[in-house]
């Protein structure tokens, strides 16, 4: 069998999917594909680099919004389906939310989410400062499911101590439906200045 970055990378997304981040190590992925621990680092300078061209790889998974669309709902699809596809493979998931994918696959949606602000009205600079905001939200929103994500005993914990809060019982830290009103407040605050910036007549490439 001849050891190629495609066979190692399926072979590492197969293994976290089945038994978790902590079995994909160097020694472990090797013993999965038949070969030395070094014939993979003549692919991979580290585990690091061979973790990122995974979670790259899943972001194939991802529906591409559909096109016509308005941008805020392309930016919603690319991030909800992204942390969806992310939560289906929990050995890559935690690594996806620390390093979010820079690989070729990664950096085409990310071309497709700076449009999406730009067409939001957005002068450049703000462009790039909305894009950091969201790829933060969305990161920190996948840790926290890898984490918790279900009422667990924390969760019970903090819902006791806090029961006086208005309305309905308190949502679950990391779960979709934390995540998605979330994304929602921030697609509403980038509407709103894309407004402003268009209102004031801001210069290309000035900030508010």
């Amino acid at each position: 069998m001849r050891l190629t970055p495609a066979l190692i990378t399926e072979a590492t997304l197969a293994l976290g999917d089945r038994e978790g981040e902590k079995a994909m190590s160097m020694r472990r992925i090797a013993n999965e594909l038949g070969c030395d621990p070094m014939a993979i680092y003549r692919h991979f300078p580290n585990r690091e680099a061979l973790l990122d061209a995974v979670a790259d790889q899943i972001v194939d998974e991802v529906p591409p919004p559909a096109e016509g669309e308005p941008w805020d709902e392309r930016i919603r699809a690319v991030l909800t389906g992204m942390r969806a596809v992310a939560l289906r493979h929990p050995g890559i998931a935690g690594h996806v939310a620390a390093r979010p994918p820079l690989g070729s696959r990664g950096r085409r949606y990310a071309g497709g989410l700076l449009a999406a602000l730009a067409e939001a009205g957005l002068p450049p600079a703000d462009v790039v400062r909305a894009f950091q905001a969201l790829i933060a939200y969305s990161a920190a929103g996948l840790r926290m499911a890898v984490d918790a994500g279900e009422r667990d005993a924390r969760w019970h914990q903090v819902s006791g101590a806090m029961d006086d809060l208005p309305g309905d019982a308190m949502p679950v830290v990391g779960s979709e439906e934390q995540f998605e009103y979330g994304l929602r407040l921030l697609l509403n605050g980038i509407r709103v200045e894309g407004r402003l910036s268009t209102a004031e007549g801001c210069p290309q490439g000035t900030p508010r």
